[in-house]
């Protein structure tokens, strides 16, 4: 029970992490993670033990398949040799020179455990990198090799790092052996991940074959697959973290010329690991603030007479000498590039973003731990907690510099480049144009309205003129805003005066009894008191609407106990609603051709949302009058939904070829109208 807990407990620092992160754009969720990570292990005493093995399994593994499923091929294969060359060549550099540094710099350090931190920390944490490339704007191969070399890297640094442990706890190292087992773990790993990848290629084909290409079996499967392939490697002593990668590109590969591979399962494939990738990366960062205590609690407790300051200046020399090899060796194959291809001069600036994108992560943390605290023959591991301490603090100095120093070093867009290459200038803005697209389906889909599908028709316009007033009002000016506001609430004013007019005719007349009077009157109440807070969008509208369904809920029961007849007090409520509907909308309609109204400017949009929410309200009652059946509601629904995304479609190719919006932004409203269509579907099918 303490375990899921703790599960549920780490998930919810993740929620809390991004919902943090919402508000604070400037600081990345990783940084947020690690923060509350480190809170809650000091609040609440929440513990980890980081078993290397399970880690790897759990994390690294579906991540790292994620992404080589995902990696775009011709990237992959046009940096393939510096891929390679970072992943190994890069790596097995760090390790030497940079262990001989770090021995230097830290004297209580032996050889080999200094060699043990360099070999760790030289994986890349691409995770780390992406959430800070979203406000650097980096380039593009930039990333692709930070992410290419992430692949790869993680196995060839474990297996350094391996064998400077083991020699940190014998005293000895063979060259040989090291180079032996290197090559074994790799070429093993690859090929078990290419067996397995294959063996999973044909059963999906088989199973198409035979009419089981089922979507959900299929992502279930994905998902599976890193796990079962991870430890089919791993127990002949071969690299899961290699097998993992060359299956994913493997089967990757395999679905750009797979007939059965189908839209719907690349897409609902994507979006499935999207969800899995934000939890796992948020829970490797989460895991990280919570060890990170634990790396100073072994400082202090076996390395505690260094002071402090020292302690710091070691790791973030450490930093320094692991970033700045990494520099040079950028700068110096893009000096060989140079000489050998022609192309773009060699940039220190380029070589300096490639050294910050080297971030280190839960790979190096989750290494560096494993290492135990008593060797084999019963002595303790030499300087294990200094070792983690200065491993640990690295990892958040590298994270930190890439937060402060990337966005200084990435290119800012040239604007005037961008627009001299447009045939017309495209002056409208993303919200504009999104609201044009909603306004133009609203006018398709009442043309559509008949007398059988009123109720559903309104539903839906009700719901595109609630979307276009969110976006009016979030996208304009403070000065603009005021009045129409000021006009609106006066109109609500009408409406609601209209209805209590009504109810007072309606007691007098004894249609309805004092309950229902008093009930609608403190209804209308309640309504024009939240009036503020609703055109203005604000933060207490979840209260609001809570609070309005307690109230709801309430007042059923009321009914439900109540001395008159339950379904004569429905049935005086659902006249009380008509006739002040209909009173509403003579009202809204008068006032808007008034010596009032017109001086007011009221806003069309605003008068049309009223009218068409009492619209919608009569319409409700005239269907249950008529008692269509939920099976016809559902079809007249998705028609006229199907209609209102053509309509979108057609006004984004309007405004595109009528150079009113950029490739960009038409991208983007394609999107959104793609996956209203994907949620309409998938409803449909369930």
């Amino acid at each position: 029970m303490h375990l899921i807990e703790t599960v549920v407990g780490l998930l919810a620092i993740v929620l809390l992490s991004n919902v943090f992160s919402h508000f604070v754009k400037r600081v990345p969720v990783a940084i947020v993670q690690i923060g509350l990570g480190l809170l809650a292990t000091t609040v609440l005493h929440i513990q980890i033990e980081i078993d290397t093995d399970w880690f790897l399994l759990l994390f690294i593994a579906p991540l790292l398949y994620s992404d080589a499923w995902r990696f775009p091929k011709h990237e992959l294969w046009n940096l393939r040799g510096r891929i390679f060359g970072n992943a190994i060549l890069l790596v097995v550099l760090t390790t030497v020179i940079g262990g001989v540094l770090i021995y230097y710099i830290v004297p209580e350090l032996p050889l080999a455990v200094a060699f043990s931190i360099a070999a760790i920390l030289s994986p890349t944490d691409p995770v780390a990198v992406q959430s800070i490339a979203k406000s650097a704007k980096l380039p593009p191969n930039v990333m692709h090799l930070v992410a290419g070399e992430s692949l790869i890297n993680d196995a060839s640094g474990l297996v350094a790092f391996k064998f400077a442990v083991a020699a940190a706890a014998t005293g000895t190292f063979s060259i040989l052996g090291a180079t032996t087992s290197f090559l074994y773990v790799s070429l093993v790993g690859t090929a078990v991940g290419a067996v397995i990848a294959v063996i999973l290629n044909n059963l999906g084909d088989f199973l198409a074959e035979h009419d089981g290409n089922d979507v959900v079996f299929m992502v279930v499967l994905q998902l599976f697959s890193p796990f079962m392939i991870y430890i089919v490697a791993e127990s002949i002593h071969a690299s899961g973290v290699i097998a993992v990668v060359v299956a994913a590109i493997i089967a990757n590969l395999h679905s750009k010329v797979d007939v059965n591979y189908s839209d719907e399962l690349h897409f609902t494939g994507v979006m499935v690991w999207k969800v899995f990738g934000y939890l796992l990366n948020g829970l490797i960062f989460v895991i990280l603030g919570v060890e990170l205590p634990v790396a100073l609690h072994e400082y202090a407790g076996e390395s505690g007479h260094l002071a402090l300051p020292m302690v710091l200046w070691y790791a973030f020399a450490t930093w320094l000498v692991i970033f700045g090899i990494r520099v040079l060796w950028t700068f110096f194959n893009q000096k060989v590039w140079q000489l050998t291809r022609g192309g773009h001069r060699a940039s220190w600036r380029v070589a300096l973003i490639s050294g910050l994108t080297g971030v280190r992560g839960a790979v190096t943390l989750a290494g560096v731990i494993s290492v135990p605290v008593m060797m084999d023959n019963g002595v303790k591991f030499p300087e294990r907690g200094l070792m983690l301490f200065i491993a640990a603090t690295t990892i958040i100095i590298s994270l930190v510099a890439a937060i402060v120093i990337l966005p200084m070093l990435s290119e800012k867009p040239n604007k005037n480049t961008k627009t001299a290459v447009k045939p017309v200038a495209q002056h409208m803005t993303e919200a504009r144009a999104q609201i044009y697209v909603l306004q133009s389906a609203v006018r398709e889909i009442e043309e559509h309205r008949r007398e059988t599908n009123q109720a559903v028709t309104y539903d839906i316009m009700l719901r595109y003129q609630m979307k276009i007033r969110k976006l009016q009002i979030d996208n304009i000016s403070h000065e603009k805003l005021g009045p129409i506001l000021e006009a609106e609430y006066r109109l609500r004013q009408v409406s609601f005066e209209a209805e209590r007019s009504t109810l007072r005719r309606l007691l007098v007349a004894e249609q309805i009894t004092p309950l229902v009077f008093t009930s609608e009157s403190r209804r209308l109440d309640r309504a024009e008191a939240e009036l503020e807070d609703v055109l203005l969008f604000n933060k207490k509208r979840s209260w609001q609407f809570t609070k309005r369904y307690l109230i709801r809920m309430m007042r059923a029961i009321r009914v439900w106990f109540a001395d008159e007849d339950s379904e004569r007090l429905m049935a005086e409520y659902l006249i009380a609603k008509h006739e002040g509907a209909k009173a509403a909308i003579n009202a809204i309609s008068q006032f808007i051709d008034s010596d009032e109204g017109r001086q007011l400017k009221i806003d069309q949009q605003a008068a049309h949302n009223l009218i068409i929410t009492y619209r919608n309200r009569l319409e409700k009652e005239h269907n249950v009058n008529r008692k269509l059946t939920q099976a016809q509601l559902e079809a007249a629904k998705t028609e006229l939904e199907v209609i209102g995304l053509n309509a979108q479609r057609e006004a984004v190719q309007h405004l595109f070829e009528a150079h009113f919006i950029s490739a960009e932004i038409g991208l983007k409203l394609r999107q959104r109208i793609n996956f209203a269509e994907t949620g309409l579907l998938t409803s449909e099918e369930e």
